[in-house]
């Protein structure tokens, strides 16, 4: 497999207003005393459906009003990855939750512009620096084309975190035409470099002569339009979706999000995620400048003061280079429902509501461990929390034609002719491999409990 093609990929980024988000899981995790239920707002990707499961809680939605891109929807007009805001009660220790409503809103629907997939793992969609990490979900309904592969011009929906300002990372791309006929197209972000009728959204240049007047410099804007004249978007209207700032919920609401900081923890002891400033004085976290930095994924519980959100519990995902995959036929007796586990490869997997669950196969866009086969072929994103190995994501998908396992991480050295990845024994006699401390892709059969291989390929440290 090869890694371009299947998303396996780092991160960055961030989220638009509050009704974008994330979830979590997470590695080194500390919790603070206390924790979040009742009457509140949680932001985050949706992991699988049943009912709807964010940021680690499953969300009755029987009573729940839908608002997909502006308009009255419904939970099928939903899918996995999609970030959405949900209002409602919850309870944290059982993991449920009740939703009143559901809202989501795509952050960009463009044409891509460059694929550097191959390259460095973005795209440029609409002069937007799109960027795809492991967990990033990626559908294409058209036909069989991954998104290394996509030619520019395609169009391409995204949804994500993003800082306003032309960055974004991916936690859903969906394609909706592989060539742009001249149909509706509308980026988000915040308005900056006003000069006479024009103005931007991160590098993106705007001419807003046909939707007059330019909302002031720092305002959070969609703008649609279905033209270019040169590199300039023209823009056919323009809506305002708040003053710029990210405040995620009003005084005193409790409220749960994940994503990206943005500004690290300073001498006060605040830190920005997803726009969002963050006090976590009251948590262990408290002066952990060295681990609150730009760029971590965390999960945070708190309480709205004012505009700042107090952290009650603070929950730090895995980071990009602690992540790999380990993908196989998963065999007779290998799903555990009760335990939540699945084992690949001989290894034991965790599998939680946060787990991402991909169905690849067919139209229906996830899955749940109870409706897994021994034939089918998994591939799970994982990463070690406190020695136990933990899914981010799991994707079914086709069975490779020429190997039957594949693992992609870091290795252990154990002879000239074996080593260990993610604890899994693997023959490298075959394939002429020098041992290297470098992230690498293995293909191969497993046989015996060891994983022969047949190929195996050096990926770039993207970090």
């Amino acid at each position: 497999m090869d890694k371009r093609d299947k998303l396996l990929i780092p991160a960055v980024m961030v989220l638009l207003i509050a009704t974008l988000y994330s979830c979590g899981g997470g590695n080194d995790s500390q919790v603070a005393d206390g924790g979040i239920g009742g009457t509140g707002v949680t932001q985050g990707r949706v992991s699988g459906f049943g009912s709807i499961f964010v940021n680690g809680i499953e969300f009755n939605t029987d009573m729940a009003n839908f608002t997909v891109n502006d308009a009255n929807g419904t939970q099928d007009d939903l899918g996995i990855g999609m970030v959405v805001r949900i209002s409602g009660t919850r309870d944290q220790a059982a993991g449920t939750g009740e939703a009143e409503s559901v809202e989501y809103h795509s952050l960009l629907e463009g044409v891509i512009e460059r694929n550097d997939i191959a390259l460095d793992n973005t795209l440029t969609i609409m002069d937007q620096i799109i960027t795809v990490n492991l967990d990033t979900v990626y559908e294409n309904h058209i036909d069989a084309t991954l998104l290394a592969d996509l030619p520019t011009n395609s169009v391409v929906e995204v949804s994500g975190f993003t800082d306003g300002a032309g960055a974004i990372l991916a936690t859903r791309i969906e394609v909706k035409s592989l060539g742009w006929a001249g149909d509706k197209l509308e980026v988000s972000g915040v308005v900056s470099n006003i000069s006479g009728n024009r103005f931007q959204i991160g590098n993106l240049t705007i001419d807003a002569s046909n939707a007059l007047p330019i909302p002031a410099e720092g305002t959070l804007v969609e703008v649609e339009g279905n033209s270019f004249s040169g590199d300039v978007f023209e823009a056919d209207a323009i809506e305002i979706k708040g003053d710029g700032s990210a405040v995620v919920a009003e005084d005193g609401h409790k409220v749960e999000i994940e994503g990206q900081i943005t500004v690290a923890l300073d001498d006060q002891d605040r830190f920005t995620l997803n726009g969002q400033v963050v006090d976590a004085s009251s948590t262990p976290f408290s002066g952990a400048s060295s681990t609150l930095t730009v760029g971590r994924i965390v999960e945070v519980e708190g309480v709205m003061n004012g505009e700042v959100l107090l952290a009650e519990e603070i929950e730090l995902e895995a980071e990009e280079s602690e992540k790999g995959e380990i993908a196989g036929i998963i065999g007779v007796g290998n799903v555990d429902v009760s335990a939540g586990t699945v084992t690949l490869l001989g290894r034991t997997i965790k599998v939680d509501n946060s787990t991402i669950m991909e169905n690849d196969l067919e139209n229906e866009s996830t899955f749940t461990l109870s409706q897994l086969i021994s034939s089918d072929y998994l591939e799970a994103k994982v990463f070690f929390d406190n020695g136990d190995l933990v899914a981010s994501k799991l994707e079914l998908d086709t069975p490779p034609g020429n190997h039957n396992a594949e693992i992609e991480g870091i290795p252990e050295f154990i002879d000239a002719s074996t080593i260990r990845i993610f604890g899994i024994t693997v023959d490298t006699s075959g394939v002429g491999y020098s041992f290297s401390p470098e992230r690498i892709e293995v293909e191969g059969n497993f046989v015996n409990d060891v994983l022969i291989a047949s190929r195996i390929e050096v990926e770039e440290d993207d970090d």
